[in-house]
């Protein structure tokens, strides 16, 4: 199964390291900006392509909005799961916790991307059962337990025995 993660890069580096590891280590495929090479494809239409061939999308949003391709509005993480949601792909979404330990430059300064950040997370609220995680290795294994109840679910599906009694 291959695993699509999302989130900004400068704050959550680490979570995302660890979280490669876990994924591979458990016999998923982990996609993301990481296994991007240099080429001449702009870079939101490389992670949208690569979204695209993935069974999973991961969400992993902490307290920074992110960077937006030039000409665009949205940042790459929200860009990446509004194209997860069109094509109704499973989608994992996380939160940074409040009990989390981070730094100034881990929060986002930015007025207008303040805003932007905070409508996002509430639509993402809105639309999903998120969960939090105040350190990698909660996110890690919170994101594996998420992936294992959705093999389950999806096996279940198969043989006909899960869905709405």
């Amino acid at each position: 199964m291959d695993i699509f993660v999302s989130s900004t890069y400068r704050d959550l580096s680490n979570h995302r390291e660890i979280l490669r590891i876990a994924i591979e280590t458990s016999g998923y495929r982990f996609r993301g900006m990481e296994h991007f090479a240099a080429q001449q494809t702009p870079p939101l239409d490389v992670c949208l392509n690569e979204l695209e061939a993935c069974d999973v999308y991961v969400g992993i949003i902490g307290r920074l909005y992110g960077s937006c391709p030039p000409g665009r509005v949205g940042s790459y993480t929200e860009l990446e799961y509004n194209k997860a949601r069109e094509l109704d792909k499973y989608r994992i979404i996380l939160f940074i916790g409040d009990g989390a330990q981070i730094t100034f430059n881990q929060i986002e300064q930015n007025p207008r991307n303040i805003e932007r950040l905070n409508r996002f997370r509430e639509r993402l609220r809105q639309r999903h059962n998120v969960d939090y995680f105040n350190d990698e290795h909660e996110a890690a294994w919170k994101i594996l337990a998420a992936l294992r109840n959705y093999e389950i679910r999806l096996r279940e599906e198969q043989q006909g025995i899960g869905g709405n009694g």
